[in-house]
């Protein structure tokens, strides 16, 4: 014989309307809330938005980013197989930076990409996390990247315009973090001028050639003398 529930018990558990409606208006106020004050509010899925608030690459580099902002993937060969891309916030040691990473671009198939890319990689933590005079430092830059590169295609060959080459993570004190930003361009032909290494700003360079973005990205850690 099962545990019998009173009838009087089960009239108090059952929530009244009153109570179903609040708790209605409680969650209709609440999450909002939530993603407008940590990512944006009219996004389906922020999680990778949240997980660049929570780097702080908002608004350290970026003020923000698109609802159909992706995960970027990006692999690096001496630091995991190819089946493995770089994860938000994964801390590498200096030399799994060595060699130019590997990239993906095809979109999730919800937000699928077309057109041309450029690809900024930039440090906001230089020369240190708590000095930052000399910040961003912009360690890459590729333009006109085709929209359906694969990752096993290297990403500095034509149609792609090397603006900057490729240098690795070089922090020289603390934690630095290594930013990958993706943007779309207005066409696929866009051969910008090298910038300086230091002083670089991603948003003005973006704001300067009309980039559009980032549509995707990624990060990740790495710390002096590691």
């Amino acid at each position: 014989m099962g545990f019998m529930i009173p009838a009087v018990m089960k009239k108090k558990l059952r929530p009244s309307f009153g109570t179903l409606r609040f708790m209605v208006v409680l969650i209709a106020a609440v999450v909002p809330a939530f993603f407008a004050s940590h990512g944006n509010a009219q996004c389906f899925n922020p999680s990778p938005e949240l997980l660049f608030y929570r780097g702080a690459i908002i608004p350290d580099v970026i003020p923000s980013v698109p609802c159909q902002f992706q995960q970027l993937k990006i692999y690096y060969p001496d630091a995991f197989p190819f089946i493995f891309p770089l994860s938000f916030n994964q801390s590498l040691f200096l030399n799994q930076t060595l060699a130019a990473p590997h990239v993906e671009v095809f979109g999730d198939g919800i937000f699928p990409f077309f057109g041309c890319y450029t690809l900024l990689l930039v440090d906001p933590d230089a020369p240190s996390p708590t000095n930052r005079s000399i910040s961003q430092v912009i360690h890459w830059i590729v333009t006109n990247i085709p929209w359906d590169l694969s990752p096993l295609s290297e990403i500095t060959t034509a149609p792609a315009n090397v603006v900057l080459p490729y240098i690795p993570a070089t922090p020289i004190g603390g934690r630095h973090r290594y930013i990958f930003l993706l943007y779309e361009q207005p066409n696929c032909s866009f051969f910008p001028p090298a910038p300086g290494r230091i002083l670089f700003s991603a948003e003005a360079f973006v704001l300067r050639y009309g980039l559009i973005g980032p549509v995707a990205g990624v990060y990740f850690g790495a710390a002096a003398g590691e």
